[in-house]
């Protein structure tokens, strides 16, 4: 046993040795940090630090066809922090000067210290009375500074709501806390086109956050969004927002360049102010919008889908035609106001007499397409109006386009159950109710295919984009569609035709087709569609909510627009 112990003595006073070299060899660097070199630390401790400071880019300008400004930006001030630089102690203070909620205010400095190095901004959007109040008191308050910040603006808030949308705080880590993001509409489509590249500057500050030298000459200058030209025409659209709006309805309206493609307007009545969300909206104001009883936040132009109503009746017609369920002949029996099938009264507006499908769709007869749709093929006017683009997206761009609604065999069986529904079905379908919806865009298209005899081009909304589309399938003969086009010019023309009173006088040869879609909810919806050939090819659609007869409410609203581009803006298409 001793002669063991005393062979383990060697390493353990080894080790004892070792340990005490160690602990004075620390003791002695500690007496050197703290006790001879100490101030001299103490000074580099309070000495400078270099951070990095974000100047924002500009979002691009977004302008309509004609140069008019739909969003820009405006200069207004804005203050940040670093977190790390800046003491609790004082937030009291900086809450007084922002004339901030202290509770606010706290929130937001939590959120700044989430990543400390970071500049976060605190407050935005400030007047020079309020920005100069923070500047007279930085020297109090470290890691803060005051910067002139580009803010987004719409001068038309209310009517390109939809179709531009609006920005707001990005809920992603960006380059800094508090960036801008485009949130709905076009802003956020083209956010990474809008958007510009943030520049940086870096700056050396000492311990208390106060600016010591600003590292200019290596600085990287902020790069604007790139401009973005719309294909809208503001004039127009403006002209049918307030047409709309003096109808004391609710209401949609599109117009199409059929030549180019080109959207000229997507009006949708009525509207929010989008400014009211750029630095994010107030209770009181949001509630305000929720409550209003015309929703304005609705996209009625293409993000709503209607009963279509008559209007669809171009659609059945050529359904008819190509079928062989009708012909250019008249009908053997008169429309007398009702028509009875299978002990059950379908009710036509008027009573019409004998009729052609021409003078049919002149006069809207619903008693002619019941007759006329009653051997038919539900799938069969399903595959016409799809190839018309309903039941589907008509572009590749609109946010939240809405398909509207196709309704097929299978479409009907799982809404009805099978042999839950029947040739009733079918005979409401052919004049644009019961399952059928869709958007003022897609009845627009209809009728700029008729217009072209089936040649559509690819829609945009981007001014100069290629507007070369594929070809597309031509299901409906000229010969059809010739008669389905002297339908809707009779429609305007003739004496009897629902839109002669509204739209009987314009200086331009006008095809158009009225419609009024029975709503379960309330009044009828007005609409009208159609097209013109010159002085330019326009395919146009307008609907106005519990308008009623549509040749009375939209006919007039449609007249004023093709007026317009008549009279004004033939030279400018």
């Amino acid at each position: 046993m001793t002669t063991g112990n005393t062979r383990n003595a060697p390493p353990f006073i080894s080790l004892l040795v070792f340990s005490s070299i160690c602990f004075l060899v620390l003791t002695f660097r500690l007496f050197s940090l703290q006790i001879l070199n100490g101030e001299y630390y103490r000074e580099m401790s309070s000495r400078n630090h270099i951070r990095s400071v974000v100047s924002q880019a500009a979002r691009g300008v977004i302008t309509d066809r004609n140069g008019i400004i739909l969003a820009d930006n405006y200069p207004s001030f804005t203050v940040s922090l670093v977190s790390v630089d800046f003491s609790r102690d004082k937030s009291a203070l900086l809450a007084e000067l922002l004339n901030m909620d202290h509770s606010d205010f706290e929130d937001r400095l939590v959120a700044a210290e989430s990543n400390p190095y970071r500049n976060t901004i605190i407050a935005t959007n400030l007047d020079i009375r309020e920005a100069g109040r923070v500047a007279d008191n930085l020297y109090r308050l470290g890691g803060v500074s005051v910067e002139v910040a580009p803010r987004r603006r719409y001068p038309f808030g209310e009517e390109f709501c939809h179709l531009v949308g609006y920005v707001g705080l990005s809920d992603s880590i960006g380059v800094f806390h508090g960036e801008i993001t485009g949130r709905t509409g076009l802003e956020r489509i083209l956010n990474e086109h809008l958007a510009g590249k943030h520049g940086v500057v870096n700056e050396v500050v000492d311990a208390y956050g106060r600016v010591v030298e600003r590292f200019d000459d290596q600085a990287v200058a902020p790069v604007p969004g790139e401009e973005t030209v719309l294909t809208v025409d503001s004039r127009l659209q403006l002209m049918a927002d307030s047409l709309i709006e003096a109808s004391g309805h609710p209401g949609a309206a599109v117009v199409l360049d059929w030549s180019t493609g080109e959207i000229l307007c997507l009006a949708s009545v009525p509207g929010f102010d989008l400014n009211l969300f750029v630095e994010g909206i107030s209770s009181d104001d949001w509630n305000e919008i929720l409550e209003d009883p015309d929703r304005p936040l609705i996209n009625r132009s293409w993000g709503t889908s209607y009963p279509p109503g008559s209007t669809y009746k171009t659609v059945s017609s050529c359904w008819l035609l190509e079928s062989g369920l009708t012909s250019s002949a008249y009908m053997p029996d008169p429309c007398y106001g009702t028509f009875n099938y299978a002990g059950t009264d379908f009710r036509c507006w008027s009573a019409h007499g004998r009729l052609n499908i021409i003078e049919a769709l002149a006069v809207s007869c619903d008693t002619y397409f019941y007759r006329t749709s009653m051997e038919g093929d539900i799938d069969k006017l399903a595959e016409v109006a799809e190839g018309f683009g309903m039941g589907g997206t008509v572009t590749e761009f609109l946010p939240a386009e809405s398909p509207g609604v196709i309704p097929t065999r299978e479409y009907l069986n799982g809404l009805f159950g099978q042999g839950g529904w029947g040739t009733g079905n079918l005979m409401i379908a052919s004049i644009g109710q019961g399952e059928v919806l869709a958007t003022p865009l897609q009845v627009a298209v209809t009728s700029g295919l008729i217009a072209s005899r089936f040649q559509m081009p690819k829609l945009s909304i981007l001014y100069g984009e290629n507007n070369t589309a594929p070809e597309r399938e031509k299901i409906i003969s000229d010969e059809v569609l010739d008669i389905v086009s002297e339908g809707m010019l009779q429609a305007v023309e003739s004496r009897r035709g629902t839109l002669s009173s509204s739209m009987g006088d314009l200086p331009v040869t006008v095809y158009a087709k009225s419609g009024t879609a029975e709503n379960s909810s309330g009044e009828d919806h007005a609409w009208v569609t159609g097209y013109i050939c010159e002085p330019a090819a326009v395919a146009f659609a307008v609907i106005v909510e519990n308008g009623g007869h549509g040749g009375q409410t939209a006919g007039p609203v449609a007249a004023e627009l093709i007026r317009m581009i008549a009279e004004e803006y033939s030279e400018t298409l």
